[in-house]
């Protein structure tokens, strides 16, 4: 007889994860580790070889969000709002986000 797995079996807190992730499936993430975690909680949710130590990313990325959220959080700027993006972020060198001027993009 296989092994059965029941919902008793499983810790509550992962059940609730599990309902959130069926409702709204995390995004896509190509990294090779990632992490998300609930500031209000104080706890990590989930992620992917999120325990191993690797080399900080990007400090500019890191910034750039940070400063991104806080803006929102000023201006009660919705992460649905359409951004266009204009000729001097399409001109930068050195970068892989591939942004044509006029380009369209949600927060």
């Amino acid at each position: 007889m296989p092994f059965q797995l029941e919902e008793k079996d499983i810790p509550a807190k992962e059940i609730r994860l599990a309902k959130i992730l069926m409702d709204k499936p995390a995004p896509h993430c190509s990294a090779q580790s990632w992490a998300v975690f609930d500031q209000k909680t104080s706890s990590l949710l989930f992620g992917k070889m999120e325990k191993e130590r690797r080399e900080c990313a990007s400090l500019t990325k890191i910034m750039t969000i940070y400063v991104v959220l806080q803006l929102m959080d000023r201006f009660s700027i919705a992460d649905t709002t359409l951004i266009t993006v204009g000729g001097d972020a399409a001109s930068v060198i050195g970068t892989s986000a591939e942004l044509h001027e006029g380009d369209t993009l949600t927060i």
